[in-house]
């Protein structure tokens, strides 16, 4: 009775297994070499609509905020000038004072969202470039950023724990599962492009030029077979040329 129990636990084990290996390899499909560089290019044009978006907002809501700024200071100068509002002085001034203080803060922070959104476009911008010409050294720029936006995004989520939005979003433990969970599928971007950017290098690597001598004949008796040519062998990319001279130098 125990010899087909056991059968039968080995052959669930070996469909679970299978499955599972089905899965990653599902998962995997992005990175292999086949589907690299398409992957690459999807993620680079992905990145460069999200970028010019988020800097498109940004610049509207720094508008915004300039034109507030303005209004706040025609209203300070009206109110000194006119007496146009029905509360007293004193408490008008500190309202315009603390709205404008506001507003100036507002519009600074606007200010460095907009540098680090130019940026983040600018990387993207080399990025889709380093893609679609194949140069590794325009991917790096991009790489550099984006890991260091997934680290100051991991602090400041970690640093507003305790703001009422997260209570009202569920607690705390909902917050860090669906914060970190963006950072993670951002992070899988990340690898993506890091993993074509190692790709690139490689094959960069194997295209070197590497001189090599072959035996030659006396002068004026070289057969064509031996003639100076261009020659690739293998599949891994490597070049070599082949020249007539002993030495190797053509």
């Amino acid at each position: 009775m125990l010899l087909p129990t056991v059968g039968h636990a080995s052959g669930v084990g070996c469909k679970w297994k299978c499955c599972c290996q089905r899965v990653w390899e599902m998962l995997m499909t992005p990175l292999s070499p086949k589907n690299l560089r398409t992957t690459a290019m999807l993620t680079s044009i992905y990145q460069l609509l999200i970028s010019h978006c988020a800097l498109f907002l940004v610049l509207l809501g720094l508008a915004h905020a300039e034109q507030m700024c303005q209004v706040l200071e025609l209203d300070i100068v009206d109110q000194k000038d006119n007496g146009f509002y029905n509360m007293s002085p004193f408490h008008n001034d500190l309202v315009l004072q603390t709205a404008s203080q506001l507003a100036n803060a507002t519009e600074n922070v606007l200010y460095f969202l907009a540098g680090i959104s130019g940026t983040y476009a600018l990387s993207a911008i080399a990025l889709f470039f380093g893609v679609w010409k194949s140069r590794p050294g325009l991917i790096i720029p991009w790489l550099i950023v984006e890991f260091l936006l997934m680290v100051a995004l991991g602090v400041l989520v970690f640093m507003l724990r305790d703001m009422k939005l997260v209570q009202l979003l569920g607690g705390q433990v909902p917050y860090f599962i669906v914060c970190y969970s963006l950072i993670c599928m951002d992070y899988c971007k990340w690898y993506v492009m890091h993993t074509f950017y190692q790709s690139l290098r490689t094959m960069n690597k194997l295209r070197e030029i590497a001189t090599v001598a072959i035996p030659c004949p006396a002068p004026g008796a070289i057969p064509y077979h031996f003639q100076r040519e261009h020659m690739y062998l293998g599949s891994n990319g490597y070049k070599h040329i082949l020249t007539e001279s002993p030495d190797g130098q053509c």
